[in-house]
C-alpha cells in the first residue's frame, strides 16, 4: 500500500460535492492498491469510473476531480433582476404578459420559456395564477344572511 499524496488528503478533508468526494475516494483507494472491482462495489460505481477518476487525477491533479459544469449565464444581471423584483412589488396588478412586456421594453430581453417569468413572480412572492377582482359567485343576500346568523352568537 502506497502513501496518499497530501493534495488528495487535503481535497478529501474539504467540504465537497458528493460526486467530487466519491471521485477522490476512488482515487485514494486505487492508490492504496485496492482492486477496481472492490472499489466499485464499495462506492457503488463502475470500474470505468474508478479508472477515469484515477487517470484524471494523474494528469490534472485534484483539479481533474472537480465538477466542470458551471451552469448557464443568466439573461438578467443581479442588479437588473433586483430592479424587476422591486418593480413587481410596487405594481397594483400582476400578470405574466405584463412582466414579459416590462422586461422586453426595459432590458430588451425575451425569455425562451414562460417558466422564467413564473420564477421571477415566485421570487417576488406573487402567484402567477390569474386572479379575479371579486368572487363571481358572490351573492350579497346570502352573505348578509350568514353575517346576521353569525352575529347572534
Amino acid at each position: 500500500m502506497s502513501s496518499i499524496p497530501a493534495d488528495l488528503t487535503a481535497f478529501l478533508a474539504e467540504k465537497r460535492d458528493s460526486r467530487e468526494y466519491r471521485r477522490a475516494l476512488a482515487v485514494k483507494l486505487a492508490l492504496q492498491g485496492y482492486l477496481y472491482d472492490v472499489i466499485s462495489d464499495m462506492l457503488d460505481v463502475t470500474p470505468g469510473f474508478v479508472s477515469h477518476a484515477k487517470k484524471a487525477y494523474e494528469t490534472q491533479g485534484t483539479l481533474g476531480l472537480t465538477l466542470k459544469h458551471k451552469g448557464a449565464q443568466s439573461y438578467l444581471s443581479a442588479s437588473e433582476r433586483q430592479a424587476v423584483l422591486d418593480w413587481l412589488k410596487v405594481q397594483q396588478e400582476w400578470s405574466v404578459s405584463g412582466l414579459s412586456e416590462h422586461i422586453e421594453t426595459t432590458y430588451a430581453i425575451v425569455f425562451q420559456s414562460r417558466q422564467s417569468y413564473y420564477q421571477l413572480l415566485a421570487e417576488a412572492k406573487i402567484t402567477h395564477k390569474q386572479a379575479q377582482r371579486a368572487n363571481p359567485k358572490r351573492d350579497e343576500q346570502r352573505v348578509a344572511a350568514k353575517k346576521k346568523r353569525l352575529s347572534i352568537f
